[in-house]
């Protein structure tokens, strides 16, 4: 591959591991708040206050606090947001990680090694595209994302 290609090629993949860190940590900070609301909403819905609260209404409104608690818990339980949100966050610091090694090799494009340098460090983001192939592509989000990379990798080497 010719030094102009490389070079191209380099500063694409820079921007697109930038992207993805920051895609997911934006999925991690999701994640979290999901997993808190409704940790806070089962604990409300299933806490005596409620439940002394209840005593005074229709049979009705008795019922729906510990029906929405019950389904709380059980979203909880099958939606894993505690678990996506470790693995997000694990592939975000793992893609930021990749990005500063693409940056490096970046700024040193003149060596002669720089090609293979190149090719471990893509055989690495292959891996994590495949763990990542769980999570959602928001499109909206991930353009988002690539303009900020671009916008402020521009900037730092304009």
């Amino acid at each position: 591959m010719d030094g102009t290609m490389l070079r191209k090629i380099v500063w694409e993949e820079m921007l697109l591991a930038d992207m993805r860190a920051n895609y997911f940590a934006e999925l991690l900070r999701s994640y979290q708040a999901k997993d808190r609301w409704l940790r806070i909403a089962c604990l409300v819905a299933s806490s005596g206050a409620v439940a002394t609260a209840l005593t005074q209404l229709d049979v009705t409104a008795k019922l729906a606090a510990p029906i929405l608690a019950t389904a709380t818990s059980f979203w909880l339980l099958i939606s894993q947001y505690g678990s996506l949100g470790r693995d997000a966050g694990d592939l975000q610091g793992s893609w930021a990680a990749l990005g500063r090694d693409y940056e490096r090799l970046w700024n040193n494009l003149s060596n002669s090694n720089s090609e293979t340098t190149y090719h471990q460090i893509y055989d690495r983001g292959e891996a994590l595209s495949r763990a990542g192939a769980k999570f959602p592509n928001k499109k909206k989000r991930l353009s988002y994302w690539l303009d900020q990379a671009a916008a402020l990798a521009t900037a730092r080497y304009a």
